[in-house]
């Protein structure tokens, strides 16, 4: 019975050695994915192609390619943010708590760390960037200095254009704008898709060769 046993635990050993192996194999398969879907996100395939014909690898990637080491492992903005890759854009949404109070346009002091983690990214970059201000579609209260979620959201939009000129982003490259209640992401029906409408979102936009 023990040897039974023994043949028991050497196999699931051995399974246990196999299933390193894939977890390993995955892991390498994600970067890679993460890395073309990055590539592909800035630049078409005619680009690359006809890049590729001209110029070394290194040049060929870029600075709009550096963007998922910077973004997705070094500043670890994915921990305090959600990020999207499109076709044309990557797409970095703060919620609400992230960067400010209730009703509120002034960035809490919590926030400075994670902005300026951003921040570091976009110095160097040559994409145009475009910081979107969202709200629910709650009114105001009575006491807030503004007439309309709009204004609120344009002026928290703008609070973190300044914010990334303040940490040496290059003004001509940033725009701001407010959507206020306008461009929900869910129904604003129940709290968690109210939450959830609540944001700042950062576009970086493909930057085009």
């Amino acid at each position: 019975m023990s040897r039974f046993y023994e043949r028991e635990d050497e196999l699931e050993n051995e399974l246990n050695r196999g299933a390193l192996w894939a977890i390993t194999y995955g892991d390498m398969m994600s970067y890679l994915m993460i890395f073309f879907l990055i590539l592909f996100a800035f630049y078409s395939s005619k680009d690359i192609v006809s890049q590729f014909a001209m110029k070394g690898v290194e040049e060929t990637f870029g600075p709009d390619t550096q963007i998922v080491s910077e973004i997705f492992s070094k500043h670890g903005i994915q921990q305090i943010a959600k990020v999207e890759i499109s076709s044309n854009k990557i797409n970095i949404n703060f919620s609400e708590p992230v960067l400010f109070a209730p009703g509120s346009d002034k960035l809490k002091k919590s926030s400075f760390l994670h902005l300026k983690k951003l921040a570091k990214v976009l110095i160097d970059l040559p994409n145009p960037i475009q910081i979107e201000g969202h709200t629910d579609n709650r009114p105001l209260g009575k006491h807030s200095v503004y007439k309309s979620n709009w204004e609120l959201s344009s002026a928290r939009a703008f609070s973190v254009l300044k914010y990334f000129v303040n940490q040496g982003v290059a003004p001509e490259k940033l725009s701001a704008v407010g959507y206020g209640e306008f461009k929900p992401l869910q129904s604003n029906d129940m709290p968690e898709g109210r939450s959830a409408n609540r944001r700042i979102e950062v576009n970086i936009i493909r930057h085009e060769i």
